[in-house]
Order: C-alpha cells, then structure tokens, then sequence
C-alpha cells in the first residue's frame, strides 16, 4: 500500500510519499535486478514464473545492453554526420555555380569568342542577297543564327554545374563556326555565278559607238563607190 501524508501551509502544500518495503523491493528488483520479492509465499503461489526471472529480466541490464549496443553505432553516426556536412558545403558550392546570372562563370570564359563568331556569322548573312542568294535564303540562313541565339540564352537561364555549362557552350561555338564555314563557301559561290552571268551578259551585248545615220551613210557611200566602176566592186 502507499501512504500519503499531507502538511498544510499557509501558501501551499507539502507531500511526503512513504512506500511499503514489499513495493519498493519488487521496483528494485525489477529496475535493477537487486534485492528479493516479497512476501516471498505470495509470488511462489501467485507469480511463480515471474519470480523466477524477475532478477535476470531486470529493466537496468536492458539499458545496459541497449548502452553498449548503441555506443557501438556512435561512431557510423558521426561519419553519417561528417559527410553529410561535407556534402552540405559541396552541394551549396554546386548550387551557386549552377545558378544563372552573375556566377556564370563558363559564360565569363566563352563569351568573348561566342559573341565575335555570332557577329561575323550575322554579318555573312546580311551579304546573301548583295551576292546573289535569294530572299528565302537569307531567311532559311537568319532562322539558323536565330536558333542558335536562343540555345545561348537557354544556356544562360539553365540550372546547370560548371562544367556541364561549359560543355553546351562550347558545342554551340563548333556549331557556329561549322555554320559560318558553310555559308562562306556558299557565299562564294553565289558571287563567283554572279560574276559569270554579269560577264556573259555583258559579251552577247552589240558594242554600237556610231548613230543609224552614219553607219547608212558610211553603206550608201560605198555602193556610190562601187557604182563608179563598171558597176562592179574592186
């Protein structure tokens, strides 16, 4: 049984817990394993099992064996930590290279040469027609520079690492030059057709340096001439 025993003041109250000593030795023995349980006839007829192995099934060798069995993972634990805090830093880094804008660092080193083959490649393009290519072509060839100018910007905006970056933007640089290589060979062959057909045009065109009234007079002198004599030309 517990006995309670209450002490009244004036600005509150005092408990006092006093335990029997049958109570307080089951909760020895079955925290720690130590003392007895009694009365010891009551758990011969009542408990019998229990009182067999209440002190070998003590709650302390549990906490124990759950001590020494988890001080065995402190160490997996602190590495877990150790690396996650180093994948911590390593991630912030990636996101901050990865991240457009100002910390594009790829686009720092690329630029220079991307926006000069860019350049010339438009320039080339504005010559199309000047050299004899259509007005379709000019469009087919401005949709390709348009193109590639939006695979730059996607670039510029992706979340991308630094190297991967990089990458895509050295394959639109190749891209730019194999483009602009072909157009030049194709702009000179528009000019070089150009050339030929304005020669052309220019040998089948009558080189006429004397007026229609000269030229009957000049005729009609020479048959005069040719009259004169016999009738007949020398």
């Amino acid at each position: 049984m517990l006995f309670i025993s209450t002490t009244s003041r004036a600005q509150g109250a005092e408990v006092t817990y006093i335990h029997e000593d049958d109570i307080m030795n089951q909760f020895t023995v079955m925290e720690t394993g130590a003392g007895s349980l009694k009365p010891r006839e009551y758990y011969q007829l009542m408990h019998k099992s229990y009182q067999k192995t209440a002190a070998a099934t003590n709650k302390l060798s549990f906490r124990l064996e759950n001590q020494v069995l988890t001080n065995k993972e402190v160490p997996l634990a602190e590495k877990v930590d150790s690396d996650l805090v180093k994948r911590e830093k390593v991630e912030a880094t990636n996101i901050a290279t990865r991240m457009p804008g100002a910390g594009d660092v790829a686009w720092m080193m690329e630029k220079g040469k991307i926006e000069s083959k860019m350049n010339t490649f438009e320039s080339n393009i504005n010559k199309i027609v000047s050299y004899g290519g259509s007005s379709d072509d000019f469009k087919n060839w401005k949709d390709i520079y348009n193109s590639l100018d939006c695979a730059i910007k996607l670039i510029r905006k992706s979340y991308l690492d630094l190297g991967s970056r990089k990458k895509e933007y050295l394959a639109i640089y190749q891209d730019i030059v194999k483009r602009n290589l072909s157009l030049t060979g194709q702009l000179r062959y528009w000019k070089s057709l150009k050339t030929v057909k304005q020669a052309q045009q220019k040998a089948t065109k009558i080189d006429r340096q004397s007026s229609n009234t000269v030229i009957a007079n000049n005729a009609m002198r020479r048959w005069q001439n040719a009259m004169a004599v016999d009738g007949f030309s020398k």
